[in-house]
């Protein structure tokens, strides 16, 4: 491989605004409430649209950092690419090591949620083989070109949306027959109140949210990444939040009682509720599918995009950066992210892994929240309209997150901050202790 090939080859601009939101809402699977519906209800005493209801207004400020950072810098690599060009070079590979942690553990937890179902659905065949027949085709799809990969996601959102559609159908026709009945339980349940159960459950619901940072991976893939990218986060953090927030509070119509439901299948107890073992069988699969093929493929994405940015600044191995000149895709990246999620999915657990997720994403929420407030405000713009956007918004953002950072679970603060350790010796060693300047993308 040339050293030419890995600088003058760059990434096809196809993607529209649509295309980059509807890749942030599959990213963020609709049906995501079907696999974790029960792990978020113990911690939040029931209130699980709460949890979702507080996620979403937290991400929403964090959002619009996102869009005025995009605005300004229509490059790959997220928070990496953000908060170096806000504040400095050093700081943004921090921030862009730690969302890592996170896109690397994505398609992790796909794969097994996938695994599972699909297990349970086809018993004869072990999970081990559905993680590695998802893992093999999510790799293929994403080396051919992140095209194939929209078409996809396209395909799939619609599966998704036509069984949320008939799960909240089947609710309502249950209410005017007069079966079940509106209570505000999964909003607040004054008999078990506990919002530091809540937050628990909102820091585990946060990555439910995290595909509309992944919108911003893609912005060298756009065709217009100053205006689309901004927009399709904004569009697609209210459109999965709302579609989030009904169904569980939906889900909470339909058995208002929540300890009596099994946290393992207490979604499918709820769909079976509604409509009938036939609902819950294609609830399944399309579970399999969104999971297994929709996150996962998506997570792989985003990750090889972040992984390619820091490539090309020179912070991580060049060879990340290698773009494929027929495809337009980065390969290295792809094919490593693939191997690492294949060997995780295959040594890690489900719980385990679920109460890993967010730390990454928090922490670099909070940096970018940071960078917006420094960059554009305390540097720019101090009038009225540059203090709402520039200062009020991103404060609201960097404290919501950083309330639900504080209540991450001990496991996800330690090894998250095992994570950063690492890489700091990766921006120590890079810097020579400090000596020279951070890597950094020259614009």
């Amino acid at each position: 491989m040339e050293e030419a090939s890995l600088s003058t080859t760059t990434l096809k601009r196809s993607l529209t605004t649509k295309d980059l939101a509807i890749y942030g809402i599959i990213f963020m699977i609709p049906v995501a409430p079907v696999a974790f519906y029960g792990s978020f209800l113990q911690p939040a005493n029931g209130m699980v649209a709460l949890a979702y209801l507080i996620g979403m207004v937290a991400m929403l400020f964090t959002g619009f950092s996102y869009a005025s950072m995009s605005r300004r810098y229509p490059y790959s690599g997220s928070v990496y690419t953000y908060v170096q060009q806000g504040t400095n070079a050093g700081l943004g590979f921090i921030g862009g090591w730690g969302i890592c942690l996170d896109y690397l553990l994505i398609p992790t937890i796909t794969y097994l949620i996938s695994a599972s179902f699909g297990h349970e659905l086809i018993p004869s065949i072990p999970t081990w083989a559905w993680i590695v027949v998802v893992a093999v085709f999510n790799t293929v799809v994403n080396l051919a070109g992140v095209n194939f990969v929209s078409k996809f996601s396209w395909a799939l959102f619609a599966l998704q949306a036509i069984v949320l559609l008939i799960f909240i159908g089947a609710t309502l026709r249950l209410l005017f027959l007069g079966q079940i009945h509106p209570n505000l339980v999964a909003f607040y349940n004054p008999s078990h109140f506990n919002i530091n159960g809540v937050l628990q459950a909102t820091g585990i619901v946060i990555v439910s949210y995290l595909g509309f940072d992944a919108i911003s991976t893609l912005a060298e893939e756009a065709q217009d990444p100053r205006g689309a990218v901004g927009k399709a986060i904004i569009i697609a953090i209210l459109g999965i939040g709302t579609l989030f927030v009904v169904t569980t509070f939906l889900a909470g119509w339909a058995v208002p009682q929540y300890q009596n439901l099994n946290v393992d299948t207490a979604f499918s107890q709820i769909i079976n509720r509604v409509g009938g073992p036939v609902l819950v069988r294609l609830t399944d699969i399309v579970v399999i599918l969104s999971f297994g093929f929709a996150g996962g493929q998506e997570g792989q994405t985003a990750i090889s995009r972040i992984l390619y940015a820091m490539g090309r600044d020179g912070i991580l191995p060049k060879r990340l950066s290698y773009v494929h000149p027929k495809y337009k895709t980065p390969w290295v990246a792809i094919i490593l992210v693939g191997i690492i999620s294949l060997v995780l999915s295959l040594t890690l657990d489900q719980n385990t892994v679920s109460n890993l997720v967010s730390f990454g994403a928090l922490f670099g929420f909070l940096l970018l929240n940071l960078s917006v407030i420094w960059k554009f405000y305390l540097k720019g713009e101090k009038t009225v309209l540059g203090t709402l956007k520039y200062l009020v918004s991103p404060l609201i953002g960097f404290s919501v997150s950083l309330w639900i950072f504080l209540s991450l679970d001990n496991l996800a603060k330690i090894v998250g901050l095992v994570w950063l350790v690492v890489g700091f010796a990766i921006l120590l060693f890079n810097t020579r202790f400090f000596t020279k300047s951070a890597p950094h993308l020259e614009l």
